[in-house]
């Protein structure tokens, strides 16, 4: 369950976020998918227009989805677009900061008080997105990370929260119909 003060969410108890729509006898209710997107993603959202990523970006501005932020993980991505591979692009970056700000719900949640360790990232500069994906609530956190993709069936069965690729989220929450 995703907890109140990071995002409100419409949940059937049971009920997996992205799977098979809910419905209630008469209605169909679809819960609002809270999500982490790691850096590469976001890249890929706001530079490149990914084919793969635009559904997610379409549901982030439709709000089917809300991408969740913390201070740790957007200095990343503000460090990322220095690089010097996007100077091509003519990047504006104040701007594309501004395109995610509205993309994304900023966070500082603490981490459960109950909660057990994470498992380790191989890369330690990912740990940070499994951090927030966890002390948030969210249902998933998306990323082309192999060592974060390395711990997805463990953090699925240990901790409520799904890792995947930008394709296979894209067909789990439906968004694959998202049009421009």
């Amino acid at each position: 369950m995703v907890p109140a003060h990071v995002t409100e969410s419409i949940s059937t108890p049971g009920a997996q976020p992205c799977d098979t729509p809910l419905a209630d006898g008469t209605a169909t209710v679809t819960p609002v998918v809270s999500v982490i997107l790691d850096s590469n993603v976001w890249i890929d959202i706001l530079v490149f227009d990914d084919p793969v990523s635009r559904p997610i970006r379409l549901a982030l501005e439709g709000g089917r989805l809300q991408a969740l932020i913390d201070r740790r993980c957007l200095a990343e991505l503000a460090y990322v677009l220095d690089y010097p591979q996007f100077a091509k692009y003519a990047l504006d970056k104040a701007q594309t900061l501004q395109r995610l700000a509205a993309l994304t719900r900023q966070v500082d949640p603490a981490p459960p008080a109950d909660a057990r360790p994470l498992p380790s990232c191989r890369d330690k500069d990912d740990q940070k997105f499994l951090e927030l994906a966890h002390a948030s609530g969210a249902h998933w956190l998306v990323s082309k990370d192999r060592a974060l993709l390395k711990l997805a069936r463990r953090i699925e069965r240990d901790f409520a929260f799904r890792i995947g690729i930008p394709a296979v989220f894209v067909a789990a929450c439906g968004l694959a119909g998202e049009s421009v």
